[in-house]
């Protein structure tokens, strides 16, 4: 055990498991942890019937990117980019240049900035938002 830990030790992101180095998936380390907001707007938007053909976490191979929602056979991609994790200017610069190399692959790309929590009054425009960026009358 101790060679193979040797081998993977400096390669790859690596978590303890029953007392063990662990090798974390590639879609782990991507986009480790979903989010309350995501969860709540997720919600939305499947009481509100947007969810079909959309797929949530889809992996995107540009330079590491998972759309927190997205509509393959639309080219539409939604970031919800909390505050807490988006507001820093190396992050702002990753998160254009993630845009411009989708949009250059022929994708659509809404970012939405909030600040967490997400209340009620916040998730409805969220939606609102979403709908318009779908291209879908207000019903």
């Amino acid at each position: 055990m101790e060679e193979l830990w040797k081998i993977i030790k400096g390669t790859t992101h690596l978590v303890e498991a029953f007392g063990e180095p662990t090798e974390l998936s590639y879609k782990d380390r991507m986009h480790p942890k979903v989010s309350k907001a995501e969860i709540e707007v997720f919600k939305a938007l499947s009481a509100s019937g947007l969810t079909t053909g959309m797929v949530t976490q889809k992996t995107i191979v540009l330079k590491s990117t998972a759309p927190d929602f997205c509509w393959p056979s639309k080219r539409k991609a939604v970031y919800l980019d909390g505050l807490q994790a988006h507001s820093g200017d190396k992050q702002q610069e990753r998160d254009m240049e993630i845009c411009e190399l989708m949009e250059d692959q022929g994708w659509d790309v809404l970012r939405i900035p909030y600040e967490p929590p997400l209340t009620e009054k916040n998730l409805q425009e969220v939606l609102a938002t979403i709908k318009r960026f779908l291209n879908l009358d207000e019903e």
